[in-house]
C-alpha cells in the first residue's frame, strides 16, 4: 500500500493545502485515506479523485453537482 502526505498531495496536484482541506470537508466519503500513527495520509488512488474535484471546481460546478458526478464515476 502506498500513501502520500497532505504536503505531497498538494505538490502532486498543484493545489494549496487549505483547498485540499476544504475538499476533504466536502467530499471526504469519496477520497481514499488512511490514518497511520494519528496522521492522515492519502492513498495513491486519491490523486485521481482530487484532480477530478479540482477540475470541476475550476469549471465552477457546485458541490452537489460534483458529489453526484463522484457517485457515478469509478476511480479504480
Amino acid at each position: 500500500m502506498y500513501v502520500i502526505s497532505l504536503l505531497g498531495m498538494s505538490k502532486v496536484i498543484q493545489a494549496p493545502i487549505y483547498k485540499i482541506w476544504e475538499w476533504l470537508d466536502a467530499f471526504k466519503a469519496y477520497i481514499p485515506m488512511k490514518t497511520i500513527d494519528q496522521i492522515t495520509y492519502f492513498e495513491i488512488e486519491a490523486i485521481e479523485v482530487l484532480i477530478f474535484i479540482k477540475e470541476k471546481m475550476e469549471e465552477e460546478y457546485d458541490l452537489m453537482e460534483i458529489r453526484e458526478l463522484l457517485g457515478k464515476r469509478s476511480f479504480a
